[in-house]
């Protein structure tokens, strides 16, 4: 169960980083671990979209897609079913950042990651006040 997990983690943040743009090439991007999960950061300053569907692609992709696909297919097994709740688990924190991302970052605004915090500055210029 442990090799599952740890596999689950990696994949989970591996779904991530396809969505940071040019992740492999830039300097300003990391995928690490903890005690508590993994996790991708970037510096780089990613519109409120982005960060968006940076959050929660693995959710859908693990979650929802893997969960259509074996059943249309028939391939529900005991392992499988454990592997998409657990992804649905560990994606709870990600759903968390993307409902407060949704209610509290204007439209048009801009995010960077600085740390464990999260910043916005927002460039509609409709939107902005002089």
């Amino acid at each position: 169960m442990l090799a599952i997990s740890v596999v689950l983690i990696i994949v989970h943040e591996l779904i991530h980083s396809l969505f940071i743009p040019n992740f492999i090439k830039s300097d300003n991007a990391y995928i690490g671990f903890t005690y508590f999960g993994g996790y991708v950061y970037t510096k780089d300053v990613l519109t409120k979209y982005r960060l968006c569907l940076i959050l929660i692609a693995p959710f859908v992709f693990l979650s929802v897609i893997l969960n259509m696909i074996l059943g249309v297919l028939g391939l529900y097994n005991i392992l499988l079913m454990v592997v998409i709740i657990l992804n649905s688990i560990g994606s709870s924190v990600d759903i968390l950042g993307l409902t407060l991302i949704l209610l509290h970052v204007p439209k048009g605004a801009y995010l960077t990651m600085n740390g464990l915090r999260t910043y916005w500055k927002n460039m509609d210029p409709i939107l902005t006040v002089a």
